[in-house]
C-alpha cells in the first residue's frame, strides 16, 4: 500500500516481508537544552558545553575561581601568583614571617614566629618512609637520606617544600625531587653537588643556607707500627680566585632591581654597600681584598673619609648581621681625567679599605672578589648579563630595598648613540644595556656591577653610572665600560688579576 505523507516515516520489517509495516519517525527535538545558551559563568567566564553531557565548563579569569567564577582568588605581590579562596601560604614581608590565607579576595596575613617545626603545606613527612637512616654521608653526600635537619651554626633547616622558598631551589622546582631526596621534609640533602648536605635557613627573616652538621662517613686510619712511605697527594686544583659564587637557585635573574628580584644571600658576594655620610648611598664591586670599585659621581662632593663605611655581605638595605663585615675608608681615588662638572664622563673611583687586626676581607661564601675583564675578550652585543643593588625598584620609589637582581642583555654601541636613544653623551668609555622592557638600574643603584659571565665565573664588564629615568622605552641604562681602566686600576691596587 502507497503511503503518502509528508511526514518521514520507515520500515519495520524486511523489504521482502509481504507483510511489511512502516512507522512515522519520532520528530527531531530541537535542543534547547544548550547549556551554555544562557552562560552560567560569572565574572566574564567563558562557557564550554562538555562533549555528550548536558554539564558545561567555565574558563575563568585568572582572577576568579569556582565551578561558575564565582570566587574571587587573591592575588599575592611577593610570589606574583593567585590562590584561591581558603588556600593558605607563607612569605616573608617586611623581614616577617607571615601565614596568609585567600579569605574573600584578599590576603589576610598574620606574623607568626618560625620554628623548626612549622610548616606551611597540609602533609608532613612521616619518619617511617625514610630508607637508610645514615649518621654520615659518603663522598659528597649525594645519597644521604639522614635525618639531622641543623646546620653547623646550629640554625634549623627549613623544610624542602616550605612555601617561603618559593623562588629557591626546592621540591617543585628540580626533576626527579624524590631521587636527590627531598621532600615534605627539613632533613639536609645535597641535591646540586655541593661538597657536603646542606639546607637553607632563615636568618634574620632573609632565606639563607648553610651546611649541616653530618660527618663524612670517611673514618682515620688505624696507626701501624710499619711505617710505609705514604705517595706525595697531588696538588688540589685551584678554581679561579674571583668570580665565583655559590649556586643554590635553579634559575638566575628572573628579572627587581627595577623589574628583577630578590637575590639570594651570596648570589653576588663581591656586592659593597657604600654609605656617604647620612643621607647618600651607592653600590660597589670587590675585586681584591682591600679594594672596593664603584661610580666616581657618588662621591664628586669629596666626601671625608670619616664620613663613609662600606658593607660587605649585606642582603638587607643598611641591615648588618653575622654574614656581613663592615669596614672604615682609607683613601679613595678618581682618574685623572675625571671632572665633577661632567660626572658621567670617567664614571669609576677606587676605594681603599681599611684594614682589620692587618688585613682587610677575608673570603667566605658571602663575600669574594668579582673578577675584571679581559681588554682584549670583550663580551658581543645582546650577551646577557647581571645586575645587582638595593636601588629603587620603581623611579618613584622613596625607600631602598633588599639586595635585587635582574638580567638585562648589552646593547649594540651604534644602536645607544643614535639621536633616538643618547646620542653622542654614549662614548667609547661606556656600554649601554637593557634595551626594548629589560630591567634597568635606578636610584640608589649607582657604583653597582654590571657582572657578565663566561662559564662560571662572573667579570666586572660594567659600573651602573646613569639613564634617562628608570626603565623607560629606548633608554637603556649606560655603564662605565671597566676594560677601558684596567691598566688605571692595576697601576693604583698594584696587582694583575686574572681568573684561571
Amino acid at each position: 500500500i502507497s503511503v503518502l505523507s509528508s511526514r518521514p516515516w520507515c520500515s519495520l520489517t524486511h523489504n521482502f516481508d509481504r507483510d511489511r509495516k512502516w512507522g512515522f519517525c519520532v520528530p527531531e527535538r530541537r535542543r534547547t537544552d544548550d547549556p551554555c545558551r544562557v552562560n552560567p559563568c560569572e565574572n566574564g567566564g567563558t562557557c564550554k558545553p562538555i562533549p555528550n553531557s548536558r554539564s558545561f565548563q567555565c574558563v575563568c579569569p585568572e582572577s576568579f575561581g569556582g565551578r561558575r567564577c564565582q570566587n574571587q582568588r587573591c592575588y599575592e605581590t611577593l610570589h606574583l601568583r593567585h590562590y584561591d579562596p581558603g588556600e593558605s601560604w607563607g612569605r616573608i614581608h617586611l623581614r616577617n614571617v607571615e601565614q596568609c590565607a585567600c579569605v574573600a579576595g584578599e590576603a589576610a596575613c598574620e606574623r607568626v614566629r618560625y620554628t623548626g617545626e612549622t610548616r606551611f603545606r597540609k602533609h608532613r613527612y612521616r619518619l617511617s618512609s625514610l630508607q637508610n637512616q645514615a649518621e654520615c654521608y659518603n663522598s659528597r653526600g649525594a645519597g644521604y637520606r639522614g635525618v639531622v635537619d641543623t646546620t653547623e651554626s646550629g640554625a634549623r633547616c627549613l623544610a624542602w617544600n616550605s612555601d617561603l622558598l618559593f623562588d629557591e631551589l626546592h621540591v617543585g622546582t628540580v626533576a626527579d625531587p624524590a631521587l636527590r631526596g627531598l621532600g615534605e621534609h627539613a632533613f639536609c640533602r645535597n641535591p646540586d653537588g655541593d661538597r657536603k648536605p646542606w639546607c637553607y635557613t632563615l636568618n634574620d627573616s632573609a632565606i639563607s643556607w648553610e651546611y649541616c652538621a653530618v660527618p663524612s662517613c670517611l673514618m682515620p686510619q688505624c696507626e701501624s707500627t710499619v711505617q710505609l712511605p705514604l705517595p706525595k697527594p697531588p696538588r688540589p686544583r685551584r678554581g679561579p680566585a674571583c668570580g665565583t659564587k655559590h649556586k643554590k637557585r635553579l634559575s638566575v635573574a628572573r628579572a627587581r632591581i627595577l623589574g628583577g628580584s630578590s637575590a639570594l644571600p651570596g648570589t653576588h658576594p663581591w656586592m659593597a654597600a657604600i654609605y656617604i655620610g647620612a643621607s647618600d648611598f651607592c653600590g660597589g664591586s670587590l675585586i681584591s681584598s682591600c679594594w672596593v670599585v664603584s661610580a666616581a659621581h657618588c662621591f664628586f662632593s669629596n666626601p671625608l673619609k670619616s664620613q663613609i663605611r662600606v658593607v660587605l655581605g649585606q642582603h638587607l638595605f643598611n641591615v648588618t648581621d653575622s654574614n656581613s663585615r663592615t669596614f672604615g675608608v682609607e683613601d679613595y681615588v678618581f682618574p685623572r681625567q675625571f671632572s665633577v662638572f661632567n660626572p658621567t664622563l670617567h664614571d669609576i673611583v677606587l676605594i681603599k679599605l681599611k684594614k682589620q687586626d692587618g688585613r682587610c676581607a677575608r673570603r667566605t661564601q658571602f663575600i669574594r672578589p668579582i673578577c675584571l675583564p679581559d681588554q682584549s675578550a670583550p663580551f658581543p652585543d645582546h650577551y646577557c648579563c647581571a645586575i645587582s643593588g638595593w636601588g629603587h625598584r620603581h623611579e618613584k620609589a622613596e625607600r631602598y630595598s633588599s639586595l635585587q637582581e635582574g638580567g638585562v642583555r648589552l646593547v649594540n654601541h651604534d644602536d645607544c648613540r643614535k639621536p633616538q636613544v643618547y646620542g653622542n653623551h654614549v662614548t667609547a668609555d661606556m656600554v649601554c644595556a637593557g634595551l626594548r622592557g629589560c630591567v634597568d638600574a635606578c636610584q640608589g643603584d649607582s657604583g653597582g656591577p654590571l657582572a657578565c659571565a663566561r662559564g662560571d665565573v662572573s667579570f666586572l664588564y660594567g659600573i651602573v653610572s646613569w639613564g634617562d629615568g628608570c626603565g623607560r622605552t629606548n633608554k637603556p641604562g649606560v655603564y662605565t665600560k671597566v676594560a677601558n681602566y684596567i691598566d688605571w686600576i692595576n697601576a693604583k691596587i698594584r696587582r694583575k688579576p686574572k681568573a684561571s
